[in-house]
């Protein structure tokens, strides 16, 4: 079926300046009234375009990392539910692996480069940082609350009413879980 310019790239899903471009570098041709023929285009398109140049989708590059879900291996048993990968062949087949690859790493570096950023504006803190300063805490808590006891036990020991014991304990325990600031530690871990 002859068909337009305009038409084709309908017919294709690409722009008008897609058909143009893909005449000028001769990867389809067009007869003498500057008609093509679909199926012969289809054809020479499909064999002649290098699927690693072909962009990537707008939806795709739109679509926020924190969102994407990526699977890189199949389950065992999937394989078979492969559809296209499988029927490729030659340049095809490593053109589609390169571009798989290259999602890959091209993920992984904007991955890395967001939490570079989230960690220059302080949302995020190294793992081995956050073991020092939650072990410093916890050990700083550990040793007020052992020490209230020596603290007052004189003063325990000379009160009879139990209620002014609970009250003189009470009291203790509080300053001593609140002496430790959690804020101090994670300001000295940062100098």
């Amino acid at each position: 079926m002859l068909m337009g310019y305009r038409e084709y790239a309908r017919h294709r899903g690409v722009s008008l300046g897609a058909v143009q471009k893909a005449l000028r570098a001769g990867r389809i041709n067009a007869n003498a009234d500057k008609k093509i023929d679909a199926a012969v285009a289809d054809r020479e398109w499909d064999v002649n375009t290098d699927a690693s140049r072909i962009a990537v989708s707008a939806v795709e590059v739109a679509t926020p990392l924190a969102q994407k879900e990526i699977s890189f291996a199949a389950p065992a048993g999937e394989e078979a539910d492969k559809p296209a990968a499988e029927e490729l062949t030659g340049s095809d087949k490593s053109a589609s692996e390169y571009r798989e690859n290259r999602s890959k790493r091209e993920y992984y570096v904007a991955a890395k480069h967001q939490l570079e950023y989230e960690q220059l504006l302080g949302q995020l803190i190294n793992v081995d940082d956050a073991k020092r300063i939650a072990f410093t805490s916890f050990r700083a808590i550990r040793d007020s609350v052992l020490n209230v006891a020596a603290r007052i036990k004189d003063q325990l020991a000379a009160e009879t009413d139990p209620h002014v014991c609970e009250e003189l304990l009470d009291r203790e325990l509080s300053a001593a879980l609140a002496s430790v600031d959690v804020g101090q530690l994670v300001a000295e871990s940062e100098d």
